[in-house]
C-alpha cells in the first residue's frame, strides 16, 4: 500500500475551464489546504519535471487516471507514472461508448477491463472503475450494469472508484454500495447532489438536479465518510463537473471545509 499522508484529495477535472496554468491551479489548491490530487499524465510535461513540481509544492498523487484505450496502448507509460508517484491504482472514467448500449456490450467491456487489469496487476497496479448513472440501468434479466460489473470484474485486477453523486443520480444507495464494495474500494469520488435552486418545474414534481460542492446538497456526508473509512477507503477525491457560474476554487474550498469537518485531513 502506498505511503499516503492525506485522505482528502481532489481531481482537477472541475477546474478545466479555468484559464490558469496547471501549476497555478495546483498552487491555488495548495493554498486552500489540499495536499493530494488524483493525477494524470499532463501533456507536454516530462515525468521528472512533473514529479519535481508536485514534490516542490508539498503535494502528492493519491492515484492516477487515464482512458481505457490510452492505457491499453501504452501500459508501461502508466506503470512508470505509478512507480514515480507511489500509486497502485489507475482510474478509468467509463467504459467505451460502444459498449454501453446493452448487456452484451457490458460483458465485452468487462472482458477488456479484466484483460488490462491482469497486465497491470503484474506490477502491483489495479484498474479503478468510476461509475456514472448509466451503470444503474436495469437489463431484461433483472441485473443492472453495476451488478454485472460487481459480479464479473476480477477483484485482483479491477476495483471500484464509486462516485457519490452518480450513484444517487442512478437511484442507488451510496452507503449500501460503499459497504457492498468493501475490499474493492480504496478511492471514492465525492460530490454532492443538489436540487437546482431555480429553473425547475412543479407540475408533477419534476426538478432539475445539479452537481454540487460537498455540503451544499442532499447527501449524508458524515455517514458517507464514516462508512467509507470503515471499509478501508484511503482517499476521498473531490470532483465537481460543473459549478454553474460559481468560482470553481470557491467550490473546492467549500468541499474541503466540509470534509475536514467530517474528520478528514
Amino acid at each position: 500500500m502506498p505511503n499516503k499522508h492525506s485522505n482528502l484529495s481532489i481531481i482537477l477535472y472541475g477546474l478545466r475551464f479555468s484559464p490558469l496554468s496547471y501549476e497555478e491551479k495546483l498552487k491555488k489548491l495548495r493554498a486552500i489546504g489540499y495536499r493530494s490530487i488524483q493525477g494524470w499524465i499532463e501533456p507536454g510535461l516530462p515525468l521528472d519535471e512533473h514529479k519535481k513540481l508536485i514534490d516542490g509544492l508539498g503535494m502528492e498523487f493519491c492515484c492516477l487516471c487515464g482512458g481505457l484505450e490510452d492505457i491499453q496502448a501504452d501500459p508501461g507509460k502508466y506503470i512508470d507514472y505509478c512507480r514515480a508517484f507511489d500509486c497502485d491504482e489507475i482510474m478509468i472514467g467509463s467504459m467505451p461508448e460502444e459498449d454501453r448500449m446493452d448487456y452484451d456490450g457490458y460483458m465485452r467491456a468487462i472482458d477488456k477491463i479484466n484483460a488490462l487489469g491482469r497486465v497491470l496487476q503484474k506490477d502491483g497496479v489495479v484498474i479503478g472503475y468510476h461509475n456514472h448513472a448509466q451503470e444503474f440501468r436495469r437489463f431484461a434479466n433483472g441485473k443492472t450494469g453495476m451488478d454485472l460489473l460487481f459480479e464479473h470484474l476480477e477483484p485482483g485486477a479491477a476495483h471500484f472508484m464509486l462516485d457519490t453523486h452518480w450513484v444517487q443520480a442512478g437511484g442507488g444507495d451510496i452507503l449500501w454500495w460503499i459497504e457492498r464494495c468493501k475490499g474493492r474500494l480504496h478511492y471514492l469520488h465525492v460530490k454532492d447532489y443538489r436540487i437546482a435552486p431555480a429553473d425547475y418545474t412543479t407540475g408533477i414534481g419534476d426538478t432539475v438536479k445539479q452537481f454540487a460542492q460537498v455540503g451544499d446538497g442532499n447527501l449524508p456526508w458524515q455517514a458517507i465518510v464514516d462508512t467509507a473509512l470503515g471499509v478501508g477507503v484511503r482517499a476521498f477525491i473531490v470532483e465537481q463537473d460543473f459549478t454553474y457560474g460559481e468560482d470553481p476554487f470557491d467550490c473546492a474550498a467549500m468541499s474541503y471545509a466540509t470534509l475536514r469537518a467530517c474528520g478528514l485531513e
